[in-house]
């Protein structure tokens, strides 16, 4: 069965030290140009009757923050942020491999024809839209 890797973090970091022609399968999901600052919130829950959530078969837990992280997802020129982490994966991706990239209405335009540029039209297969 083949190795399972899971990179996490600013694949502008990561995706250098890859081989090249050497991925399967690339998940992209970079920040979307919202406008606006991003927070989250880590946190870690404990059993606790008196907990103020509830989980699995009723059990309550208690919920403790342990951190907090945020950014400006603000872009003034969001392609130029996003094609040298594109042409990093192009770089590493397999000839038959698959690229995934996660981008809502605000860029996914713009995403698309940088794309084209750099894998060329024939290669997009296909859209995935969730609701």
């Amino acid at each position: 069965m083949p190795q399972l890797t899971i990179h996490y973090g600013d694949n502008l970091d990561v995706l250098p030290q890859l081989a090249d022609a050497s991925i399967d399968l690339i998940y992209i999901d970079p920040p979307f140009n919202t406008g606006k600052l991003q927070a989250r919130t880590q946190i870690k829950t404990l059993r606790d009757a008196e907990g103020d959530r509830t989980g699995f078969q009723g059990q309550r837990y208690r919920t403790i923050r342990i951190g907090r992280q945020s950014y400006a997802d603000v872009f003034d020129d969001y392609l130029a942020f996003l094609e040298p982490r594109l042409e990093q994966a192009r770089r590493i991706l397999k000839s038959d491999g698959s690229l995934f990239l996660h981008i809502d209405y605000r860029e996914v335009h713009y995403c698309k024809v940088l794309l084209d540029a750099l894998f060329g039209r024939a290669s997009f297969m296909n859209e995935i839209i969730w609701a």
